[in-house]
């Protein structure tokens, strides 16, 4: 069975999760294993961070098309077709800002991963 977007994010925010508890130690799970190891989670970290930056703006694409095909909804109590207008506005917005800050920290961890490679 293909998982679902939502259960993808799920899985990947499970793992980062787990990152972290390894490398703080927390619940006394050892932590990171040297430096190999962090150039290693620094190299995966940067894949992560452009995969997020890519499917960014194709979230926005969906939240747009959904909007022009007339599939979302927002109750006339709420104010409506203009609130879901403005709603889809703000979220595409913030999707496109947020890959913004998205790409900066990919080039952030490769610099990270560049000086990791100096002390193996």
């Amino acid at each position: 069975m293909t998982a679902s977007c939502g259960g993808l994010a799920e899985q990947a925010q499970q793992a980062m999760r787990g990152l972290y508890h390894r490398a703080s130690g927390v619940g006394g799970v050892a932590g990171i294993g040297g430096a190999d190891e962090i150039q290693q989670v620094l190299g995966s970290l940067k894949a992560l961070s452009q995969n997020v930056a890519r499917s960014l703006p194709e979230l926005g694409t969906w939240l747009e098309r959904q909007l022009w095909l007339g599939n979302l909804d927002v109750p006339a109590d709420q104010g409506g077709y203009e609130t879901l207008i403005t709603s889809v506005f703000d979220a595409t917005a913030a999707l496109a800002r947020a890959q913004e800050v998205t790409v900066q920290l990919c080039q952030e961890l490769a610099t990270a991963q560049a000086a990791a490679r100096e002390l193996s």
